[in-house]
């Protein structure tokens, strides 16, 4: 599908051209400018309407992890989409492109904690491993990181999504829980490689 422009993804959302102003700059949609104009990663928009969250004031990063952490048992697909619109801001996420060559370096470093189908399969979920990676970096790592890999801010042809979290994410061997895990897959919109993960939590 094509880019959108800022007008069309107002009328897919039903806000206002400014509201989607405010959803580039909080990073909930990812778009490229060009000149003065805005082009929309139509995956984006579809991630944002799954997760829309509902009125009232979001989580902040701390609460969302707490609030994350504090379940154990999802009983289905429905009930972790609402899990994942609640916490969705557990993470500053950016979509970015690393060297193809240096990707292998990065199941071993240390600032990285793996999320995402990476995490689902190292827990047993018979989800297979998608083009991109998902991993959790510590604010006061997150600029080495881009450093070290020459992450660039890419929204079409990303193949790391960098979750941006201001401590250090618990973790079993370098990989996010289950729970999360399914989370985060839900976040990308691939609710199929969600409910194949979810059954690992019944």
């Amino acid at each position: 599908m094509d880019q959108l422009s800022v007008d069309q993804a107002a009328s897919a959302l039903k806000v206002s051209p400014m509201q989607i102003g405010r959803l580039i700059d909080s990073g909930e949609l990812n778009a490229k400018r060009f000149g003065k104009s805005w082009a929309i990663d139509p995956d984006s928009l579809r991630r944002y309407r799954l997760l829309r969250p509902g009125k009232g004031r979001p989580l902040s990063e701390q609460a969302a992890w707490k609030r994350a952490r504090a379940v154990d048992r999802l009983d289905d697909l429905d009930e972790a989409i609402e899990l994942a619109r609640v916490v969705r801001r557990r993470s500053r996420n950016e979509r970015v492109r690393i060297l193809p060559a240096l990707a292998g370096r990065i199941d071993e470093d240390p600032r990285v904690v793996h999320g995402g189908s990476h995490a689902a399969v190292h827990h047993g979920a018979g989800v297979g491993r998608p083009a991109h990676r998902d991993v959790y970096v510590s604010e006061e790592d997150v600029e080495s990181f881009r450093a070290d890999y020459h992450a660039v801010p890419d929204a079409a042809e990303a193949n790391v999504v960098l979750r941006v979290v201001s401590h250090r994410v618990e973790a079993d061997k370098g990989y996010v829980p289950l729970m999360i895990a399914v989370l985060d897959l839900i976040d990308a919109a691939d609710t199929r490689a969600a409910s194949e993960a979810l059954r690992g939590l019944r």
